[in-house]
């Protein structure tokens, strides 16, 4: 039942805001079932895999193939590199680091929901452009990287690069963004699976209870502005980080 219902809101929060699933999902796995950090980041990949899959189906009539698979190859290159990190680094450290980086997504998405980007500063970046995929490589090798490590997707800066770099709009950068955190979610389970002992019965029900989350969370997203839904997600989001650095900070001291 427990399982079901931190699905449930982890699904919820990925429904209204867009994104952030694993941001909440990994958290949901090492508090609310006491995971270890390894299992957790590793499940979440599940999670996170299955539900961009879901959505790159939905959406599948405005993904670019072309740029989402050369994404998907770099990024799939460093996947390995992260998970291999993770792997030699204590439980502590690694709770630390995904803290951190939840405080910066929620400061990411803080900032977005209460300051637009003007149409002159958009072209100002997007003339260094000349509409080449190569041009997305470091971000490609970075979200691989922290797909390994963490067990995220990335899509925080897949599609600010998809649009920026290469003048991509924002529903055809998301949907790719989708696919793209499928292949690289699929590379980064075929790397840390061998690591763990999965527990299907256990992923098949928190992606049971995502998937509900998810169809709420869409519902309740078309009643509200996209600026509250980041900052919903940034509050809670910064709420879990700092319960988690306080945590490790705790851990590391004793």
């Amino acid at each position: 039942m427990l399982i079901t219902i931190l699905g449930l809101f982890s699904g919820l929060l990925l429904g209204i805001t867009g994104g952030g699933g694993a941001i909440v999902s990994v958290p949901a796995l090492v508090y609310g079932l006491h995971m270890p950090m390894q299992v957790a980041t590793t499940l979440s990949l599940f999670v996170v895999g299955g539900s961009a899959m879901l959505g790159t189906y939905l959406k599948r009539k405005e993904v670019d193939w072309k740029k989402g698979i050369i994404f998907a190859i770099f990024g799939g290159l460093a996947s390995p590199i992260g998970a291999y990190l993770a792997g030699r680094i204590s439980e502590t450290v690694l709770i630390g680091s995904f803290a951190i980086l939840m405080l910066l997504v929620s400061f990411l998405m803080l900032r977005k929901s209460f300051f637009k980007a003007k149409a002159s500063d958009l072209n100002q970046a997007r003339k260094y452009s000349d509409n080449n995929i190569w041009q997305i490589l470091p971000v490609a090798l970075f979200t691989g990287l922290l797909t390994g490590f963490f067990g995220v997707g990335g899509g925080f800066m897949i599609v600010p690069a998809l649009v920026i770099l290469n003048r991509m709009d924002n529903k055809p950068a998301a949907a790719t963004s989708l696919f793209i955190i499928t292949l690289i979610s699929l590379v980064s389970i075929m790397n840390k699976i061998h690591e763990i002992t999965v527990d299907f019965k256990l992923v098949s029900i928190f992606m049971f209870g995502s998937i509900l989350g998810m169809i709420f969370g869409s519902m309740i997203s078309q009643k509200i502005s996209s600026h509250i839904s980041q900052r919903i997600f940034a509050i809670i989001a910064f709420i879990l980080g700092v319960y988690m650095l306080f945590d490790s900070f705790f851990h590391f001291a004793i």
